[in-house]
């Protein structure tokens, strides 16, 4: 991809998005490429999944799209991650499914993430502008190991959803166990 067609992926994000998101995304960017240093991370992968991985914040899902991501469906707080992923195909012409994968499960997570993946999830979670219980250990684990970092985000998530009352996706859940090698 070329730099005309990354600009025309901001353009149209800028458009669609709220411009909460559309910052966060650019924080998200930037926080995603900092992760990859000193890691073997695909770069190119990274930025154009952390650039694409809210798309589809503000989108409903038509009835196609829930048959698609039924696993998603009853959890309304993930379901645009999923959704992000078949828009960032419908729409902006990706269909490298390295990519597709960063945005499909940068909300949950799943066992055996890519390290482009775990680090897309990451950006997301702790990108300069997020201010949430638990942010700073989150980052402080992330800067011993990526995967130290996913891990304790994860488990921060269950924390908040389960005193929240929320529904946490089995991915989640699967997603802790393997990275306590519990699978």
């Amino acid at each position: 991809m070329n730099y005309a067609e990354v600009e025309q992926i901001k353009q149209k994000l800028k458009q669609d998005l709220p411009e909460r998101t559309f910052l966060h995304t650019l924080r998200t960017v930037q926080m995603a490429m900092e992760l990859c240093v000193g890691t073997n991370a695909n770069r190119d992968t990274v930025f154009l999944a952390a650039l694409l991985h809210d798309c589809a914040k503000k989108d409903v899902p038509t009835e196609e799209h829930l048959e698609k991501i039924s696993d998603f469906a009853d959890c309304s707080k993930v379901i645009h991650a999923p959704l992000g992923a078949i828009k960032a195909e419908e729409e902006f012409g990706i269909f490298d499914k390295k990519i597709l994968d960063c945005i499909r499960f940068h909300t949950t997570g799943r066992p055996k993430m890519s390290i482009e993946e775990m680090i897309v999830f990451l950006a997301d979670a702790i990108e300069d502008g997020r201010e949430y219980d638990g942010v700073e250990e989150i980052r402080k684990k992330t800067k011993i190991s990526i995967k130290d970092g996913v891990l304790k985000s994860l488990e921060n998530v269950v924390r908040f959803d389960s005193s929240n009352g929320n529904k946490i996706h089995h991915l989640t859940i699967e997603t802790i166990k393997d990275l306590k090698g519990e699978n």
